[in-house]
C-alpha cells in the first residue's frame, strides 16, 4: 500500500471559462496562505488540456465545488503541493481535522454562491449582514453595502430570486430607522439564513 504522504482539501472546478483548468477537473487545495479569509488559494491540478504532470497555481476559492478531505499519496502531488511559492514553502494542512473542519466553511460558501453571475459580491454581502448590529466595528461599512444604490437586484446578478430580493429590499427600509436595530439584526440573520440554504440551482 502506498505512503501516506499527509491530508489535503480536494474540489473540483466549478467554472466553466477558466484559462488554466477544465471544468471538473480535480484541485488538491491548500489552507489559506494570506489574511484575505481564503478568497486566492494555492492549488494542484492538471492544466487543461495537457496530459502532462499536475502543477501548482493560485486560484480563486469562487471556482470550486465539492470540497472533501483526503489522503496525500501519490509522490508528484505531493512535491507540487510542497514546492516553494514566492520563496517558501506553502503552509500545508496541519491534520484531518482541521482540513474537515474548514472544508465545513467552505462547503457552505459554494453552496451560497451557486446559480448567481456574481459569487463574490453575494458573499461579501453574506458576511456584511453579520456586521449590521450596534457596536460593530465595520457597522458603517455594511450599512454603505446593504445600502449601495448600485447593489443589483436583477435575478441571477447577486440575487437567486425574488424572495431574496423582496428581503433585502425590506432590510433596507428598516436601516433607515435607528429606533429599529433589534429588527434589523433579526432580519438581517434571517436573510443570511436564506441566502446560505442549499439549492438545487445550477
Amino acid at each position: 500500500m502506498d505512503e501516506l504522504l499527509g491530508w489535503c482539501v480536494v474540489a473540483n472546478v466549478a467554472a466553466t471559462d477558466l484559462k488554466h483548468f477544465s471544468h471538473g477537473t480535480k484541485l488538491w487545495v491548500l489552507p489559506p496562505q494570506w489574511g484575505d479569509g481564503g478568497q486566492d488559494l494555492v492549488v494542484v491540478g492538471r492544466h487543461r488540456g495537457s496530459p502532462g504532470p499536475v502543477s501548482q497555481m493560485i486560484m480563486p476559492r469562487v471556482h470550486m465545488t465539492n470540497f472533501r478531505v483526503r489522503g496525500v499519496y501519490q509522490p508528484a502531488v505531493h512535491r507540487q503541493l510542497t514546492k516553494e511559492l514566492k520563496r517558501r514553502v506553502p503552509r500545508q494542512w496541519e491534520s484531518r481535522e482541521q482540513a474537515e473542519k474548514v472544508v465545513e466553511w467552505w462547503a457552505r460558501d459554494a453552496a451560497m454562491h451557486v446559480g448567481v453571475r456574481r459569487p463574490l459580491k453575494r458573499v461579501d454581502f453574506y458576511h456584511r449582514l453579520a456586521q449590521l448590529s450596534p457596536g460593530q466595528v465595520l457597522q458603517q461599512w455594511a450599512i454603505r453595502d446593504v445600502m449601495d444604490p448600485e447593489l443589483s437586484f436583477e435575478l441571477g446578478e447577486v440575487f437567486r430570486d425574488q424572495q431574496e430580493v423582496d428581503a433585502v429590499r425590506g432590510l433596507r427600509e428598516l436601516l433607515g430607522n435607528n429606533e429599529l436595530w433589534p429588527v434589523v439584526e433579526t432580519v438581517a440573520g434571517e436573510i443570511q439564513e436564506l441566502l446560505s440554504r442549499q439549492t438545487a440551482v445550477v
